[in-house]
């Protein structure tokens, strides 16, 4: 059924998703520098750490679908195929990426408050490295589960209980 062989549009909806973000990414390599002081540091660090699954959770709740899946034309769905998610279903798509970037902020945080950040560089040291594997485990994950069943529910789509699906 090829309605459910979205592994391509689904990985250029995350480059089209991307592409939305390079302003975001411009401005945090600016806001983020040590110079900035630890006011700016986290407060930018609260915005930007939670701004794409904001945007994930929200649009896939409003619309079924991020910039990127409207560009690809699929659709995240329930798993009934006649609703967008609801937006707790959404939310718990994303919930790994969520969690992720919760220990990944909280840990930035940390730096800052101790006085020991110096760079970007500094987050990827200690607990930092942990979250690395762990969001490599977690994107493995999803393609491995992706790849091998018919619908090609991805482990977010489980446990959420949606499906992605090209538009007619």
């Amino acid at each position: 059924m090829t309605k459910y062989h979205t592994f391509w549009p689904r990985f250029w909806a995350g480059f089209v998703d991307g592409l939305v973000f390079l302003p975001v990414n411009f401005l945090d390599a600016y806001l983020s520098a040590p110079a900035r002081g630890p006011f700016v540091l986290i407060v930018w660090a609260v915005i930007s750490y939670s701004l794409y699954w904001l945007y994930s959770v929200l649009l896939h709740a409003r619309y079924g679908q991020t910039l990127g899946k409207m560009a690809t034309k699929i659709k995240v769905l329930d798993l009934s195929e006649e609703h967008i998610p609801s937006l707790r279903q959404a939310f718990i798509r994303d919930i790994g990426y969520i969690l992720l970037n919760t220990l990944s902020l909280v840990w930035f945080l940390y730096l800052v408050v101790a006085g020991h950040y110096t760079s970007q560089v500094d987050v990827l040291f200690g607990p930092g490295i942990l979250l690395g594997f762990a969001s490599l485990g977690w994107f493995l994950l999803e393609i491995i589960t992706m790849l091998t069943n018919p619908k090609r529910r991805a482990f977010h789509d489980f446990i959420a209980g949606t499906v992605v699906v090209r538009n007619a």
